[in-house]
């Protein structure tokens, strides 16, 4: 009867483990912001492309993740012959190492808030002891059946208590779960153990375990069950600070740009973004997903130091109605200030002809041209000794000659360190016959 039960718990238990656990996050690769006009007004409105690898396998499972025959709990102590059948099997394809469990700290600190199944990002407050560090091993609810598992560490930041691990936890757990630095001994086949992948057993060989040890395996299919994936774009650069599907949902202005993105796709445009969201800060957030609804946690470990989400600055909007006066060895250029919220400013380039080539412009202004409000002017003359650069390296314009320019929108002064730009399609010319004069042209 016992053999007839756990073969029967075989067959239905290995059906389970794709579902149950969620696939590894994909890695968003090169974003790009890309203009494109917008009917007969070119504001700069913006399509973000994110292209990204998709996932290879499912997310690591650490812990005492062992069953008896009968389904119930195994605490899978070190005893020589002893037998554990995993709680996932078979180990079709899997990548699976086995330690044990030869210490554990005294220092034990509480999680300040629940986590959840697949979440990489704890915190156990301040002072975070000295001994969880980059590599180590934590135990989370140790002794607790069905709670119990092990994680390594990542990264620690010393001065929050955020503890970011290598691979997303298998249970959940309450806020005030009990968290130890743990010393893990990783142990050999054949010598130590031997481990059956038909069916998810692992014996224990003689002496290959000290007896009253814990035993541990971590293990990582590479079945993959990945059924689509869910794009979300959030306002502004701030992050959720655990980046699970249902924190990022429940962010004031949250957007579901996709959420039924084919699983063999690696690339994606955001062409939902209005005229309005030009120069603006975005936060996205790709979750792999699979076919029964569990979604990857974190969704970036690439574009930014921070692993929690990739941002993207808009392209600010074009400076509209340009417009030239040509009076005596002088030309004024105005325009309309652009209202977008991280636009800080202005340059204005030059060409010389009827045509604008960009091989054989120059920009004028020596500074960022301030982004104020109403319509905003540069005057290219010699007498603007304010933010105009000198003659000797961009001539002043005298009367005979024909000049044409192009307003470049620029925001240097949010996340982005170099500022990003918008130079437009929309130019302005200027001409004078020869003589002198204070009449007005261009267009």
């Amino acid at each position: 009867m016992a053999i007839l039960e756990s073969q029967l718990s075989q067959q239905v238990i290995a059906n389970l483990a794709a579902d149950i656990l969620a696939p590894e996050p994909p890695l968003l690769g090169l974003i790009q912001a890309v203009q494109f006009v917008d009917g007969l007004t070119p504001k700069g409105k913006t399509r973000i492309t994110l292209n990204w690898t998709a996932p290879t396998k499912n997310e690591f499972i650490g812990g005492e993740l062992f069953k008896n025959p009968d389904g119930t709990a195994d605490v899978a102590e070190g005893s020589a012959g002893a037998s554990h059948e995993a709680q996932f099997d078979p180990l079709v394809g899997a990548s699976v190492t086995v330690f044990e469990r030869t210490a554990a700290s005294g220092n034990t600190k509480t999680l300040t808030a629940s986590a959840v199944h697949g979440q990489r990002v704890i915190n156990i407050g301040t002072p975070v002891p000295a001994e969880i560090i980059v590599g180590a091993y934590l135990v989370i609810d140790d002794g607790i059946t069905n709670k119990e598992e092990y994680a390594k560490v990542k990264a620690v930041n010393t001065g929050t208590g955020e503890i970011v691990l290598e691979d997303g936890l298998f249970y959940p757990h309450a806020a005030g779960a009990a968290v130890q630095e743990v010393t893990l001994a990783s142990k050999t086949l054949t010598t130590d153990y031997t481990l059956d992948t038909a069916t998810g057993v692992l014996t224990e060989a003689a002496g290959g375990f000290t007896g009253g040890n814990r035993i541990v395996i971590r293990y990582q299919t590479t079945l993959q069950d990945l059924g689509h994936y869910e794009l979300y774009r959030v306002p502004a650069n701030a992050p959720v600070s655990v980046p699970t599907k249902a924190n990022v949902l429940a962010v004031s202005g949250v957007v579901t740009v996709d959420n039924a993105i084919s699983a063999v796709a690696t690339s994606f445009q955001d062409q939902t973004l209005l005229d309005t969201d030009n120069g603006k800060d975005f936060t996205y957030y790709l979750f792999a997903v699979d076919s029964q609804g569990n979604a990857s946690n974190l969704t970036s470990e690439v574009m930014t130091q921070n692993l929690h989400f990739v941002l993207v600055e808009t392209v600010a909007s074009i400076a509209q109605n340009p417009a030239a006066e040509v009076s005596t060895n002088k030309v004024l250029v105005s325009w309309d200030a652009v209202a977008d919220p991280n636009a800080n400013g202005y340059n204005v380039f030059r060409s010389p002809g009827a045509t604008f080539d960009s091989a054989q412009a120059s920009k004028v202004n020596s500074v960022l041209i301030p982004k104020g409000t109403g319509r905003v002017s540069f005057d290219d003359s010699a007498g603007n000794a304010s933010n105009r650069r000198p003659a000797v390296d961009v001539p002043f314009p005298q009367d005979g000659q024909t000049f044409t320019y192009k307003l470049e929108t620029e925001d240097t002064a949010t996340f982005w360190t170099d500022g990003t730009a918008n130079i437009p399609t929309l130019d302005t010319s200027a001409s004078k016959t020869a003589g002198a004069g204070d009449g007005t042209g261009g267009r």
